[in-house]
């Protein structure tokens, strides 16, 4: 009974479409513990029959902000390092990763496997996670060990076998002096953990919202092609925060989210997936309209407009492969691989049967928003959900466990969402 309930109160519409990612020894974004977010289920009511992928489409945007049908194709010179991403996304799975170099991002030295620590179950989490870092820090170790031996090599390699002799191969097309060296430095060796189970929940979560996403970027006239920067940055978990305060899907600061969307005690609208997909297509188009080129709009979405149009000016470029490869960093990691991560997400998602067979998404969830015209607490506007709270939470991320607790209000001209049925006689009562 409670199912039908759910499914008549929410209107969920089938769909027929459908780590932040740069994460390494420390994963960032962090899920958001429950006292900082409403719980919120990840699975439709058991008899909602879950629409399966479908490829998107991206034809027919003429009209769109310096889109073309090769907008976002990889530009020469950034191949490698969008294969990268490419391979996180869809060969490594969270119980494995990779080290690798740094500024060569493509050069992986080991690949690292921890699924015996996690078939451990007597272990704690905390346990647990002692044991991989343990493990990155011995295998680092390891590898600074054998790039020191080989920068003392004088014969061209030549009387090196086994892994010795594929460390050497591998570093053979760097052309710099002390290369081995170099390499060896603190800060250059990172480690990368995978992201293949994070990638498929990610576009099974995206049934929820990335059809109403798409609405309202061809509705600002921006490529369709960018909705999918949230893979990148969430991979569609409404929990997620970073370490350095950015929440919701699209990973907003607060800083820069005040400039378009509210937040208090009562609601955070960064983690309302469509009021935060609205707020990302207006950054990015000022991105865009101060930069000029999408590589660059992109890339400041991460490292700031500001600070890339200062490094344009100052590298004399404002090709997207030049200023990835300026060193002494002028970007940092995240900033110099946002466009290629982007990319590669990109590609993953068009061809995930290739990748990952069969899929399913989540019904689309759509709701009617209202912004209310005066405070309300929980219990005056819950009887619009049949005083479901978990169908009011599941429609409303971005008000706060306070609010739901009864011991805040959702203070006025915040927006609600109340199921499509109600939204009539909900917008007389609760607002405009």
């Amino acid at each position: 009974m409670r199912t039908l309930i759910l499914l008549l109160c929410a209107c969920f519409s089938i769909s027929q479409a459908s780590a932040r990612v740069l994460a390494s020894d420390g994963a960032d974004p962090v899920e958001a513990p429950e006292e900082v977010m409403p719980s919120v289920p990840d699975a439709p009511p058991a008899a909602v029959q879950n629409p399966k992928w479908a490829t998107p489409n991206y034809e027919a945007q003429e009209s769109a902000l310096g889109w073309t049908p090769d907008t976002f194709k990889p530009p020469p010179g950034l191949e490698d390092r969008v294969q990268f991403w490419k391979d996180i996304y869809t060969k490594y799975t969270s119980d494995q990763g990779v080290l690798h170099d740094s500024v060569y991002v493509h050069l992986i030295y080991e690949d690292v496997d921890f699924s015996d620590i996690s078939s451990h179950e007597e272990w704690t989490n905390r346990e647990k996670e002692k044991e991989r870092r343990k493990r990155i820090k011995d295998k680092k170790k390891e590898i600074e060990a054998r790039m020191k031996r080989l920068s003392e090599v004088k014969d061209g390699g030549e009387s090196l076998e086994g892994e010795d002799r594929r460390y050497w191969d591998m570093f053979s097309k760097v052309d710099e002096p002390r290369k081995f060296l170099e390499a060896a430095k603190k800060g250059r060796l990172r480690f990368q953990l995978g992201q293949r189970n994070a990638f498929i929940n990610g576009i099974y979560q995206s049934g929820r919202y990335l059809r109403q996403m798409e609405e309202i970027f061809r509705q600002q006239g921006m490529p369709l092609e960018l909705t999918r920067l949230v893979f990148v940055e969430s991979s569609f978990n409404l929990r997620a925060r970073s370490r350095v305060g950015a929440s919701g899907i699209w990973q907003f600061m607060r800083s820069a989210a005040r400039i378009y969307m509210r937040m208090d005690n009562g609601a955070d609208e960064r983690n309302d997936p469509l009021r935060a997909t609205l707020a990302a297509a207006k950054k990015l188009r000022e991105n865009y309209q101060m930069l000029g080129k999408w590589p660059l709009a992109i890339t400041a979405y991460n490292h700031g407009p500001s600070g890339v149009a200062r490094l344009v000016k100052k590298e004399g470029t404002s090709d997207i492969v030049e200023l990835v490869e300026v060193r002494h960093g002028r970007f940092g990691f995240a900033s110099a691989n946002f466009y290629a991560s982007f990319l590669a997400a990109l590609d993953v998602e068009r061809n995930a049967d290739k990748h990952f067979g069969i899929l399913e998404v989540m019904p689309e969830l759509r709701g009617a928003e209202i912004k209310i015209v005066k405070s309300q607490f929980a219990k005056d506007f819950l009887k619009w959900f049949n005083n479901d709270i978990e169908l009011a939470q599941v429609l409303n991320p971005h008000v706060s466990p306070q609010v739901w607790k009864g011991k805040a209000p959702l203070n006025s001209r915040h927006i609600l969402r109340v199921p499509l049925l109600q939204e009539s006689a909900a917008r007389g009562t609760l607002g405009d």
